[in-house]
């Protein structure tokens, strides 16, 4: 029993004068910040212009530019791809390598060195990289690390620039920017359905212009839908030849939308663009031998009363129009016109009609005058037509479109197009 309680005791003996040799407080291992001895002496602007009218072309000078990264590849919705962003400007790189967010997060420094490397023009973008088949392609692994160069941590973002979609400039390509009260023209769909590999959305403001929002279906959003509702969206302005697109990075870009109830008013109820001859519109001469007909050169409703044997009088009535579950409905639509019918003081006129049987003359019927937005004569020139309310109107209703002339020798030729009506339904 002596024996045991003395190794009890020494035991314990070593266990406290092992616990006294035992810090109390741990060493905080040391943080590695990067910082560079160098500096930029190109803004990205510059360096984007030196490109000039050049698809391709190598960069043989020893220039530095230095940006605040603002896009990655975290989500998937950019491809081995990041975009840096100074004052003047921004610029996509493309990098032979997975996970970059990992290295290059959003807020933060990287100083280029560019020599070496190449900047080409794909389809209107410009973007920094290496040669690849002729064109620009991403920039190898094992370049990376001798001419992109972290400095500091990551900070605070560039605060994003706000535009709008009738005044979208080059100067704009690949930067942060954002667009407010917008919305999407088909809400509650996938962002990007996995049948292909990108999708492009709508997204529309109140005076119906019109941008792509592309992703890929590799974005881990892809199955997200998109949102009813107005509001605004962050991210990166791009452009595809003359398409201009918009790329959000997550959906947190996405701001301040509904997430139930109804579309805005500006979902498109009914559009017709006239890209193909129309089914279910009504055209119908009361007076002369002319008439509107499609126009495959153009693309539109085509009407002019030149040679024929008498005054026209010439409508176009579009197919009925529920609007008996729609409320604040407006409609849309842009007209073209050249020539000059001096006896003919208003050539075109636009009506809302409500008992039209949908055939036949439509002198009979009941009708409107609206007071649509019309170009002066001999413009020769797209007018939009403004926002025409409808919010009058409930039941079933038709537009009609009534061109006159005064006479065979003294007319007009109007043309019709992008004929929408959208509201609340």
């Amino acid at each position: 029993m002596k024996t045991m309680k003395k190794i009890i005791g020494l035991t314990l003996v070593a266990g406290i004068l092992l616990a006294s040799c035992v810090k109390k407080e741990f060493d905080i291992p040391p943080i590695n910040i990067p910082k560079v001895d160098f500096s930029a002496n190109m803004s990205i602007k510059d360096l984007k212009d030196s490109l000039g009218s050049q698809l391709l072309d190598s960069i043989e000078g020893d220039w530095i530019i230095s940006g605040i990264v603002t896009g990655n590849d975290e989500s998937g919705n950019f491809y081995k791809k990041m975009v840096i962003q100074d004052t003047s400007g921004a610029i996509e790189i493309g990098i032979d390598k997975s996970y970059l967010y990992n290295t290059f997060r959003r807020g933060q420094r990287v100083f280029i060195k560019c020599q070496g490397l190449y900047l080409g023009n794909y389809n209107g973008l410009i973007q920094l990289g290496y040669k690849y088949n002729g064109s620009i392609g991403r920039l190898p692994e094992t370049m990376v690390d001798g001419h992109l160069f972290l400095d500091s941590l990551p900070g605070p973002l560039p605060e994003a620039k706000v535009i709008t979609l009738d005044n979208l400039v080059q100067a704009d390509i690949s930067r942060l920017v954002k667009i407010e009260n917008v919305f999407f023209e088909t809400p509650n769909v996938e962002y990007a359905p996995q049948t292909d590999d990108a999708t492009n959305r709508t997204i529309r403001d109140f005076s119906d212009n019109t941008m792509l929002l592309r992703t890929s279906k590799y974005a881990d959003f892809s199955a997200s839908s998109t949102p009813y509702g107005v509001g605004d969206l962050v991210g990166i302005l791009s452009l595809f030849g003359t398409d201009w697109q918009f790329y959000i990075r997550d959906l947190d870009d996405v701001v301040a939308f509904d997430t139930v109830g109804n579309p805005p008013i500006g979902t498109n109820l009914v559009e017709e663009l006239f890209d193909a001859d129309p089914t279910g519109w009504v055209t119908y001469s009361v007076a002369s031998n002319q008439n509107w007909a499609w126009s495959s050169t153009y693309s539109c409703m085509l009407v002019s009363g030149y040679g024929a044997d008498v005054g026209s009088e010439d409508w176009l009535i579009s197919p009925a129009i529920d609007l008996s579950t729609t409320t604040n409905a407006i409609l849309n639509f842009r007209t073209w016109t050249k020539y000059t019918d001096g006896g003919m003081a208003a050539p075109m006129e636009v009506y809302v009609l409500t008992d039209y049987s949908g055939s036949g003359d439509p002198t009979g019927a009941t009708k409107t005058l609206l007071s649509p937005t019309l170009p002066a004569p001999h413009t020769q020139t797209w007018t939009g037509s403004g926002d025409v309310s409808l919010a009058a109107y409930t039941g079933t209703i038709r537009i009609g479109f009534r061109y006159r002339s005064s006479s065979p020798a003294a007319s007009s030729q109007w043309e019709v197009d992008e004929f929408k009506i959208k509201g609340t339904r």
